[in-house]
C-alpha cells in the first residue's frame, strides 16, 4: 500500500509526535509482492536483484531491478523460511524443519533449524546443513569475506557458515545475545558495515555491535549501541554505521527510526511494517519489504519499499 505525504503526516500528528512535513521520507513503491502474507528477511544481489522470504507460506521472492516478480522457490518441507543471502554463486537461507507455532502457544525449543543452499537461477536446493538440537537460525549476512553470519536467537550466539565447505561453526556467543526462555527470542537481526557487526536483541529492544578483525574473527567485546527501541528484529546499517529500524506498527503507517553513530534518534520515514531492511549496494536507499501480521487480516498484495539514505 502506498502512503501518502498527507497520511503519513496525520500518522505523526495524530501520534503526538509532530514534526514538520518536509522533515521524513514518504516510501517509494517499487514492486508488488503477489502475497497478503508475512515477508521476513531481505537480501540485494550484486545486480540489483532483490531477494525476499516469506516467512509462513514457505516462499522466496525474487525482484528484478525493473520491478518484475517471480516466485522463484517454495519449500512444501519447510515451514518457516527466514534468513536470506545473495552471494555471487549460490543464495543461502535459514529454514526451520518444524513450525514453532501450535494449539499450545509458541515454543522455540525444536524447530529443526537448516542451512539451505540454492540454485540462482532455479531455486533448487543444491545442499542443506543442519544445525544443532535447539538451535534457531533466524538473521543471515554476509561478512564480506567469503562467510556468511547467522544469529541463534536461544543460544545467545552468532554463527558463521562456510558455504565452499558447507560448514557451520561457532563464531561469537555472548549473554549479550541471549533470551529469557523458549518462547523468546533474543539475538535476531544481523548486519555488517565495515569491520562491525551489528546485531539485534529482540527480547532487549536493543542493538549490540562488535569488531571484526581481518580474518573475520571478532576483536574485542561486544557493546551495546542503541537500547529502548520500538522493536528488534531486523534492520539495515549504512557504511557510516547509521541504523535504520523499518517501521514496527503492523496496523498501520509508522516511522521509520534512524540513529546515526553518536546516538542521536530521528524519524526517517513514514510508513508500512517490516520485519526488516537493508542499506542498497549503492549506499544510496533503505529497502524493505512491507509485511502483514503473522495471520494475514486483508487480502492486500505486500510491496518493495525505499527510502532515501540521507535525511531531508
Amino acid at each position: 500500500m502506498r502512503w501518502t505525504q498527507a497520511a503519513a503526516m496525520a500518522f505523526i500528528l495524530a501520534s503526538g509526535n509532530a514534526t514538520a512535513a518536509d522533515t521524513f521520507h514518504t516510501p517509494e513503491v517499487m514492486a508488488t509482492i503477489p502475497s497478503p502474507a508475512f515477508n521476513e528477511n531481505i537480501s540485494e544481489d550484486a545486480d540489483g536483484t532483490f531477494y525476499v522470504t516469506g516467512a509462513f507460506e514457505s516462499n522466496l521472492w525474487k525482484i528484478t531491478p525493473g520491478g518484475n516478480v517471480e516466485k522463484l522457490a517454495h519449500f512444501d518441507e519447510y515451514p518457516v523460511i527466514l534468513g536470506v543471502v545473495a552471494l555471487r554463486e549460490t543464495l543461502v537461507l535459514g529454514a526451520f524443519r518444524r513450525n514453532f507455532r501450535s494449539a499450545s502457544g509458541v515454543d522455540f525449543s525444536d524447530v529443526g533449524s537448516e542451512v539451505l543452499m540454492l540454485d540462482k537461477m532455479t531455486g533448487k536446493i543444491i545442499a542443506s546443513i543442519a544445525g544443532q538440537k535447539g538451535q534457531v537460525f533466524n538473521g543471515m549476512v554476509a561478512d564480506g569475506r567469503r562467510h556468511v553470519l547467522l544469529t541463534d536467537s536461544l543460544g545467545a550466539s552468532v554463527w558463521r557458515f562456510d558455504p565452499a565447505a558447507r560448514v557451520l561453526s561457532l563464531w561469537l556467543k555472548d549473554e549479550a545475545l541471549a533470551s529469557s526462555n523458549a518462547k523468546a527470542l533474543g539475538a535476531n537481526g544481523i548486519k555488517v558495515a565495515g569491520d562491525w557487526v551489528y546485531v539485534a536483541n529482540r527480547e532487549k529492544l536493543s542493538i549490540f555491535r562488535v569488531r571484526m578483525d581481518a580474518a573475520g574473527k571478532p576483536a574485542g567485546p561486544m557493546t551495546l549501541f542503541a537500547k529502548d527501541l520500538p522493536n528488534a528484529d531486523d534492520f539495515a546499517v549504512a557504511s557510516d554505521g547509521t541504523v535504520f529500524l523499518p517501521p514496527t506498527d503492523q496496523a498501520k503507517p509508522s516511522p521509520m527510526l534512524r540513529i546515526t553513530p553518536s546516538g542521536e534518534r530521528t524519524e526517517h520515514a513514514v510508513g508500512a511494517f517490516g520485519a526488516s531492511a537493508v542499506v542498497s549496494r549503492d549506499g544510496k536507499w533503505v529497502y524493505w519489504a512491507s509485511s502483514s501480521g503473522l495471520v494475514p487480516t486483508s487480502p492486500a498484495p505486500q510491496t518493495l519499499l525505499r527510502v532515501p539514505v540521507l535525511p531531508r
